[in-house]
C-alpha cells in the first residue's frame, strides 16, 4: 500500500506540471484553461489537440511503452502548436515534455493542428516495438533455453512461447525501462521506480506437472524479481505438499509421482562396456555429447576404477529408462542407476552459454542432496510455521528476502520486524519445482520453493531449436522440433513448421499484391 501511495502522490504532482506547462496551450486551441488539471481528462482533451485516438490514454499509463507513447505525445504537442522541427521534438524528448513550459509561457503560439502525418520508417518502427512490447508484457514472452535441465522433455535451444494470460497476467514490478532490456541490458531500468505485486484475474491456476516458467529467486545480482533469470521446471509440489526423493525418484505425499505422458525423466547411470563407445554413434542414436552428456568414469571416484580389465566405465548424467533399454540390446553394455551417498551433502555446479550457477542442497541444515532429499512441506498461504533451530533454515529466505520481513535470530530468540515470536504466518503460496533431468537441474532442491509472485507463466509451443547456439552440437538446428506443442500431455509431438510456412507465404504474397494495387490506384489519381 505504501508503494501505491508513492505512485499515487507522484501522478498527482506529474498531473500539476501538466496543467501548469499546458493550460495557456489549452486556452489558445479553444480550450478550458481549467481543464489541463483534470486528471486523466486533460490527457483526453490532449489526444483530441493532436488528433490521436482516444484509446491511447490506456497506452499512456501501461508500463514499459509508457515512456515511448510519452515522447510521440510531446512531438505531436508541439506539432500542434506549429513546432514541426526536429529541434523542437528532440527538445520535447530530452526535457521529458518540460520544453512545454517554454512554449506556454515565453512563445505562447496559436494552434495549427496537427500536420499531416505520412508514413515513415521511424513511425513503422516505433508501432512495431510498442506492438511487440505490449504483446511481450502482456501475453505472450519468448524465451530460449540455455540449459539442459528439462532434457529431453525440453531441449537446449528450445525457443519457447511462454503464454501468460490464463494463469493471470504479473503486472511488471519495474514499469519504466527499456523494452527487451532484459535481452540486452537487464540494468535498463528505473529502480527506483517500483511496483507492488499485482496479478489481473486469469482463469486456470496452476496445477502439479506443469511445466512452469518463472524467475530465479536466488538471482543475488538483481533485486527486482521481474529482472532475475527466466527459468523453467515442472512443477512436482504444490502449496501443502509433502516432496520427498528416495534413490532418486520423486515421491509426492507420500506416493510415487507420475509425469506426463510427454515427460521424459532422465538420471545418471554407470555404463560398464567391453569396448570403447563411439562418441559419432551415441550423438547419431540418442543426441548425447562426449564431456557434456556422458565421460570417461573419474578414475577411483566413490571406490570405481576407470577400467576394470577389458571393461571400461563411463558416468552418463542423463538417461532417460527407454535409452538404457536400447543401450542394453548390446550384449557388451551394462547400466547401473548410480546415486549421491545419503546424507553426502552436496554442492553443484550447473554450466550454460554466459555462466555458472552453484548452490548448496537447501536448506542449508540439513544432510539432503538430489538423490536423498526431503521430506520438504511446501508452505502455502495462512499457514503458521514454528520458529525454533530445527525450522529457522526452512523459513529464513522466505521471511526475509521473499516476503520483506525484518529478520534476527539472538540464541534462541527470533524477531520479526523488531518483534519477539516464536512463529510466522506465511503470506503467499510456494511451489517446489524439478527438472526432468533429474541430475543435472538446479531447481527447488538447491533453491528452495518458488514464491508465487515469480511465477511468469506456462510454455505453449516450441517455435524453433538453435541447438548449436548454446551447445557444440554438430546439429546447428533440430528442425523436427519445430513448431511442436509443449505441456500437453501427448507424447507424439507433431510439427506444424510446414503449415506456418506455407501460412507466411500465402500473407507475404497477399501483403505484396495490396501494396502493388494501392500504389497503382494512387498513381492513377
Amino acid at each position: 500500500m505504501e508503494i501505491l501511495l508513492y505512485w499515487l502522490i507522484g501522478f498527482l504532482l506529474y498531473n500539476l506540471i501538466y496543467g501548469a506547462s499546458t493550460w495557456q496551450l489549452y486556452k489558445n486551441a479553444g480550450r478550458n484553461p481549467l481543464h489541463a488539471f483534470i486528471p486523466f481528462y486533460n490527457f483526453w482533451i490532449g489526444l483530441e489537440l493532436i488528433q490521436r485516438p482516444k484509446w491511447w490514454i490506456i497506452l499512456l499509463f501501461t508500463p514499459i511503452v509508457a515512456p515511448i507513447m510519452w515522447a510521440v505525445y510531446w512531438v505531436d504537442f508541439a506539432r500542434s502548436f506549429g513546432k514541426q522541427t526536429w529541434t523542437h521534438a528532440i527538445l520535447m524528448i530530452v526535457t521529458l515534455g518540460l520544453y512545454a513550459f517554454y512554449l506556454n509561457y515565453v512563445e505562447k503560439p496559436d494552434y495549427e493542428g496537427p500536420e499531416e502525418r505520412k508514413g515513415t520508417f521511424i513511425a513503422s518502427l516505433l508501432f512495431a516495438v510498442v506492438l511487440a512490447t505490449l504483446v511481450h508484457t502482456w501475453f505472450i514472452q519468448p524465451m530460449v533455453v540455455p540449459t539442459g535441465s528439462m532434457e529431453n522433455t525440453i531441449k537446449i535451444g528450445d525457443a519457447l512461447f511462454v503464454e501468460k494470460v490464463s494463469l493471470g497476467v504479473r503486472v511488471p514490478f519495474t514499469p519504466i525501462g527499456i523494452p527487451f532490456s532484459e535481452f540486452i541490458n537487464r540494468n535498463a531500468y528505473v529502480d527506483k521506480a517500483r511496483m507492488p505485486y499485482m496479478r489481473l484475474p486469469g482463469w486456470s491456476s496452476l496445477k502439479s506437472n506443469d511445466i512452469v516458467v518463472f524467475n530465479y529467486p536466488a538471482d543475488s545480482l538483481y533485486d527486482a524479481i521481474d529482472r532475475r533469470d527466466a527459468y523453467v521446471k515442472r512443477l512436482v509440489g504444490m502449496p501443502g505438499d509433502s516432496v520427498k526423493f528416495d534413490h532418486g525418484d520423486l515421491f509426492v505425499n507420500g506416493k510415487p509421482f507420475v509425469g506426463k505422458k510427454d515427460a521424459i525423466i532422465q538420471n545418471r547411470y554407470r555404463i560398464n562396456s567391453k569396448n570403447i563407445l563411439s562418441p559419432e554413434l551415441l550423438y547419431q542414436d540418442y543426441g548425447l555429447l562426449q564431456n557434456v552428456d556422458y565421460r570417461f568414469w573419474p578414475d577411483g571416484y566413490m571406490g570405481v576404477p576407470a577400467r576394470e580389465g577389458e571393461t571400461y566405465n563411463y558416468m552418463f548424467m542423463a538417461l532417460s529408462p527407454e535409452m538404457v533399454k536400447r543401450l542394453e540390446t548390446n550384449p557388451n553394455i551394462k547400466a547401473t542407476r548410480f546415486f549421491t551417498p545419503k546424507e553426502v551433502k552436496e554442492t553443484q555446479s550447473f554450466h550454460n552459454s554466459s555462466k555458472v550457477d552453484s548452490a548448496n542442497s537447501f536448506p542449508i541444515d540439513r544432510n539432503w542432496n538430489q538423490d536423498y532429499y526431503g521430506s520438504y512441506y511446501v508452505p502455502k498461504k495462512g499457514d503458521v510455521v514454528k520458529l525454533d533451530k530445527s525450522t529457522i533454515e526452512l523459513y529464513r529466505r522466505i521471511i526475509r528476502d521473499f516476503e520483506h520481513n525484518e529478520l534476527k535470530v539472538v540464541g534462541d530468540k527470533y524477531y520479526i520486524n523488531g518483534q519477539e515470536t516464536n512463529q510466522y504466518t506465511i503470506q503467499q503460496n510456494y511451489y517446489f519445482m524439478s527438472g526432468d533431468n533429474r541430475n543435472q537441474s538446479l531447481d527447488s532442491r538447491f533453491f528452495g520453493p518458488v514464491p508465487e509472485d515469480h511465477i511468469i507463466g506456462r510454455p505453449i509451443l516450441v517455435w524453433a531449436n538453435m541447438n548449436g547456439v548454446f551447445e557444440p552440437a554438430p546439429k546447428k538446428f533440430i528442425w523436427e522440433r519445430f513448431m511442436t506443442s509443449i505441456n500437453n500431455d501427448n507424447p507424439d509431438k507433431t510439427s506444424y513448421r510446414y503449415y506456418v510456412l506455407a501460412l507466411l507465404i500465402a500473407f507475404f504474397t497477399w501483403d505484396y499484391f495490396r501494396v502493388k494495387k494501392k500504389k497503382e490506384k494512387e498513381k492513377n489519381n
